[in-house]
């Protein structure tokens, strides 16, 4: 995933955004920032509208932004939903006092291990995640 931050533009009664060719897998994270599957970032740029200064930014320089962002929340609340659809906070808490060892508590690590692996999972996917 290629991120890019750009403006929006409105002139003459016509919006002009980050052009994203057809068939292109693309995520808009926030109102200026887009993650884009693009293999030529030059042929990329030249397509775009000079007046919306779209430029290509690194993982690390938005990271912050992705963490903060709507998609990347509601994430987390699927993972969140997943765990709460098999065990109530009552039962969680009830985990924490049993012993690291026994086979109940195993369990409930385990299937939010993998609730968490699934959140991950997605977050990579759509470029939100390293």
């Amino acid at each position: 995933m290629k991120y890019f931050k750009f403006k929006t533009v409105i002139e003459d009664f016509t919006t002009k955004s980050i052009v994203i060719p057809d068939g292109t897998v693309a995520y808009q994270y926030t109102e200026d920032l887009a993650g884009v599957e693009v293999k030529d970032t030059s042929a990329f740029l030249a397509d775009q509208h000079a007046e919306c200064e779209v430029t290509e930014k690194t993982y690390q320089e938005v990271e912050l932004e992705l963490k903060d962002c709507r998609m990347y929340h509601d994430i987390n609340q699927i993972v969140q939903r997943m765990i709460a659809s098999k065990y109530q906070i009552a039962d969680e808490i009830k985990m924490l006092k049993l012993a690291t060892d026994d086979p109940e508590r195993v369990a409930y690590l385990e299937y939010v291990d993998q609730c968490r692996a699934y959140g991950t999972a997605m977050k990579i996917e759509r470029g939100l995640k390293q």
